[in-house]
């Protein structure tokens, strides 16, 4: 039988043995921490649809572009925290039409509610010109009772102020036409521009 001394020997002993193996493990694993698991995430780049709605979101505010039949103003503004963008458009001051821009699955998607009484939706796609919003035709509602709708449009951000949009119309008498509209953004707090009255025929007067 072994006396009490050994085993209090042989427990120093596992206890010295115990203590150098930890103290050899600990700077590697240290290193790892140091190297691996400590270093910090790199951010995730943003999706093409999310760097696209951004662009669109420095349209916020109204902008305003004069046509034959009088101005067409367009008012963009945030919501859903920021999440989408409302864009609204009057035509000497009443409202026509209302579009929502929004991201999922990374696309830009815009849902058009139009004064030709149907609801085409976009994808925006990226455009050989990083100043250009290509948005192209996803789908349609109400297009069997309304066929003439906008098929796509393309808008150009020429810079801070300036902005040009082409809508693409298809399903009416012509195979394809154009709208051609060119905006200024209008200054914080200006009134709006005055609508061109018609011309009286002198023989009238």
């Amino acid at each position: 039988m072994r006396s009490p001394a050994h085993f209090c020997t042989t427990a120093a002993a596992l206890a010295l043995v115990s203590g150098a193996i930890t103290l050899s493990i600990a700077p590697a694993y240290a290193q790892t921490m140091n190297h691996g698991e400590m270093t910090a995430p790199s951010p995730a780049t943003p999706s093409v649809g999310q760097a696209l709605f951004d662009k669109l979101r420095g349209l916020e505010g109204t902008w305003d572009a004069p046509l034959g039949t009088g101005v067409m103003t367009d008012i963009f503004k945030p919501f859903a925290f920021d999440t989408a963008l409302l864009g609204e458009e009057w035509l000497n001051g009443k409202q026509i039409t209302s579009t929502v821009f929004y991201v999922v699955n990374g696309e830009l998607r815009a849902d058009h509610y139009c004064d030709y009484l149907n609801q085409p939706r976009y994808t925006a796609v990226p455009s050989l010109d990083p100043a250009v919003l290509d948005f192209q035709f996803r789908d349609a509602t109400n297009l069997d009772t309304h066929p003439k709708h906008f098929h796509g449009t393309t808008w150009k951000i020429v810079d801070s102020t300036h902005l040009v949009q082409d809508w693409f119309i298809m399903g009416g008498t012509k195979p394809v036409s154009l709208a051609h509209m060119e905006f200024t953004k209008r200054a914080d707090g200006a009134p709006p521009p005055q609508t061109a009255q018609p011309k009286q025929d002198p023989a009238k007067s």
